[in-house]
């Protein structure tokens, strides 16, 4: 027994350099394919940037330390787009992830949602209330695109779509004030930079309608990848989403802070409910400090709201220190003093602190959601606590910001 076990022992550490190597090889290998596409993927000054070319290096860059990042092909989507469908070793991104699309290629992400909009000149006095206003009007759109399976699959009928090839055939024909064309389809946020760049002024064109839910933009690898390096690629970005530095934020998060405006998200969960929970948790750790926090950590209701997981208990010490978090008890016993967001806010120094001198307060930040990728305005309220053990603990809990609307 003990000699297979020194066998096996040998074997592995014989085979796991050779699968490391193999696994780099792959990597090397790989045909990187990407389009216009800004924020997540443009040429700018001959150089490709962007929010999936970035995090792509990132990702490399774990895998293969050595590396000096991907070599990446600048096509237009739709030849982008058949090439990674037909030809083994490559992957085309950004690229939305549609239920159409799904069994077509292998996937990693997500990157980041997009929102899919109808833009319009003003002098064509396109208005759109609802879906059967969209077939009023001829839309551009590219040919094979998401935003063609998305109208279609809305109701919007085929002889409205004008077809095609590539985005500047649209905006020129939107310039001209061609008869062709009423509107286009396109992502909010590259929809904006290709417009801006064409030198349309911005007060002569509209946003008119926004098409459905917003989709996750990821990375679709030929189907013939292997799983492991598939695996592989997923893993690295998880880590560069995940892994915090000593700033207290991910590569992840600096790179969408660098090309992306912070979001809004409307979220069911009121202001009325984040007190009542912190009251609540409040209350229970006065009374029994060790068995509440211990609850906390375990994600048990209602610390943690089983209808909306979204809104949950975390509590510092007065160090700013972690002592239970009903979402990721990992952070228990994790110092967060010093620690920021991406704009660079200590916010949970000034939560302890504003608990300290106030008792109770509320305090703004930038964080990521769990439930989607993207950065979003987040506010939590806290609450200065002595528990049943003579400790003082800051009980928190928060919520997503919505927009305020005007008027």
């Amino acid at each position: 027994m003990g000699k297979l076990m020194l066998c096996i022992a040998i074997l592995t550490t014989l085979i796991m350099p050779t699968l490391a190597l193999n696994q780099i090889s792959q990597i090397s290998n790989l045909v990187y394919l990407t389009e216009q596409y800004p924020p997540f993927s443009f040429q700018e000054d001959g150089k490709l940037k962007g929010i999936s070319v970035d995090l792509m290096d990132k990702m490399i860059n774990k895998m293969d330390s050595n590396s000096n990042g991907s070599n990446i092909e600048l096509l237009p989507w739709s030849q982008g787009y058949q090439t990674t469908l037909k030809d083994n070793n490559t992957v085309f991104f950004p690229i939305a992830r549609l239920p159409e699309w799904k069994s077509s290629f292998k996937w990693v992400g997500p990157i980041s949602p997009i929102q899919t909009v109808i833009f319009a000149m003003q002098e064509r006095q396109v208005r759109v209330n609802n879906l059967k206003d969209l077939n009023k009007y001829k839309i551009g759109v590219v040919r094979g695109s998401a935003e063609q399976l998305l109208l279609t699959k809305i109701g919007v009928n085929a002889k409205n779509l004008v077809q095609v090839e590539d985005v500047d055939t649209i905006i020129k024909l939107l310039k001209s004030g061609s008869i062709d064309i009423d509107a286009w389809a396109y992502a909010e946020q590259p929809g904006i930079w290709q417009i801006n760049r064409s030198g349309i002024i911005p007060n002569d064109y509209d946003l008119v309608y926004d098409i459905g839910d917003q989709v996750e933009l990821f990375y679709a690898f030929n189907k013939e990848t292997p799983d492991s390096l598939v695996w592989a690629f997923q893993n690295a970005l998880n880590q560069t989403k995940q892994a915090k530095g000593v700033d207290g934020t991910s590569d992840y998060d600096k790179i969408l802070y660098k090309y992306l405006p912070v979001r809004y998200i409307n979220q069911n969960v009121t202001d009325e409910q984040v007190v009542q929970l912190v009251n609540r948790a409040s209350s229970d750790i006065e009374n029994d400090a060790p068995g509440t926090l211990k609850k906390i950590s375990a994600e048990e209701p209602p610390y943690k709201d089983k209808d909306n997981p979204e809104l949950y208990v975390y509590v510092y010490d007065t160090n700013v220190t972690f002592v239970a978090h009903a979402d990721n008890p990992t952070l228990n016993g994790f110092q967060f003093q010093g620690k920021a967001d991406v704009t660079g806010k200590k916010f949970a120094d000034e939560t302890v602190a504003g608990a300290i001198k106030n008792g109770t307060g509320w305090v703004n930040y930038v964080w990521t959601n769990p439930a989607k990728s993207g950065l979003y305005y987040k506010t939590a309220y806290y609450k200065l606590t002595r528990g049943s053990d003579g400790k003082q603990y800051i009980v928190c809990a928060g919520k997503y910001k919505a927009m305020q609307k005007s008027g």
